[in-house]
């Protein structure tokens, strides 16, 4: 859950800097100290990995939700809090190709908080895991002024030959093709739909993939055996989270706007701002990757419904942009915000 719906405090100056060199900042201070034992990937990537005992591979990711910065109380059900604070840990988990396993929770819980309330939240938790994989096998419980709640997921990594099968962010390569699972957009307008009080039945499609998004563990383990080797979940929104993949793998990439898929809702409810959303709106946890052709080709030929192509990645930036939004008519398309930025700086 990316979206803001509270403003920055002025003082705040970690936030100020922006997301991003904040992550940057702390990564450098991590680098300087005695690195991790057996860290196969660290900060950088949807997800950690570290050898385990059996010499294997687990994942590691975790994620927060706050009261008045990812969600409102009033507006949206506990279920649907619980439902999406393990989502959003599923998709890094399928991000990486791996299968999740053990979950730790922790919640803040101010005082106006019932335990029924609680119990709502977890059920909607549970009922994530039941359907996708994982399960809760422990936590904390602190008082806060603010509700919060930060799940921590473990995931297993298959392995090939005795390397982990991985999907990463560093191995997008120039003349793959670009592609993405399911649609975009509809996320962001579930959000916009909120924000206007819209009542139609459009409109609460757009609502429940807000609320209700789906992890694409499945899609990710056909990319795996397929032979991917690159790929994200988009969480911040499609142009910022691929501009994270060209920037780890040190390439460029093309989007063929018109080629973007998008739910019939998002265009029926909104019109031509449907591909600017569809562009830039988060928490769709959907997965952008790349692949050679023939893998693309086959990938396309078995799953056309899973999987569309969107693109092409080019061996270095075009026109100053690391991603270049491209329409029909070979102009550059035109996007005033590419992603979310947690800390809202850009």
């Amino acid at each position: 859950m990316r979206g803001s719906t509270s403003p920055k405090s002025p003082g705040d100056s970690a936030g100020s800097a922006g997301e991003f060199e904040l992550i940057a900042a702390l990564k450098r201070v991590i680098d300087e100290a005695t690195p991790a034992p057996h860290m196969l990937i660290g900060i950088g990537d949807d997800a950690a990995v570290v050898e385990n005992a059996a010499g294997g591979a687990t994942v590691m990711t975790t994620d927060t939700m706050v009261d008045g910065v990812h969600f409102r109380r009033g507006e949206a059900d506990w279920g649907d809090v619980g439902w999406k604070s393990a989502v959003s840990n599923l998709s890094d988990i399928a991000a990486m190709g791996a299968t999740p396993l053990h979950a730790l929770v922790t919640i803040g819980v101010p005082a106006d908080v019932s335990t029924g309330d609680m119990e709502q939240m977890y059920r909607g938790l549970a009922a994530a895991f039941t359907e996708f994989g994982g399960g809760i096998v422990g936590g904390d419980v602190v008082s806060s002024p603010v509700f919060f709640v930060t799940v921590a997921l473990t995931g297993q990594v298959r392995m090939q030959d005795g390397v982990p099968a991985l999907l990463r962010r560093d191995a997008a390569q120039p003349g793959e093709l670009i592609g993405v699972t399911g649609t975009l957009g509809g996320a962001a307008g579930g959000l916009q739909a909120l924000a206007k009080n819209l009542s139609t039945p459009g409109a609460d499609a757009l609502k429940r993939m807000h609320y209700r998004p789906t992890p694409r563990l499945a899609e990710a383990a056909i990319l795996v055996e397929a032979g991917v080797l690159c790929a994200m979940d988009v969480s911040d929104g499609l142009a910022g989270d691929l501009e994270k993949i060209c920037s780890a793998s040190e390439v460029g990439a093309v989007i063929n706007v018109g080629s973007v898929p998008a739910p019939p809702e998002l265009r029926a409810e909104f019109g031509d701002d449907a591909t600017a959303m569809a562009l830039s709106g988060g928490e769709d946890y959907e997965l952008v990757f790349t692949a050679p052709f023939d893998v693309m080709d086959r990938l396309l030929a078995r799953h056309r419904k899973l999987f569309t192509h969107i693109g092409r990645v080019v061996s270095e930036p075009d026109r100053g942009e690391s991603v270049l939004l491209q329409a029909a008519d070979g102009s550059e398309f035109s996007l005033e915000r590419r992603g979310w930025d947690h800390l809202g700086a850009g």
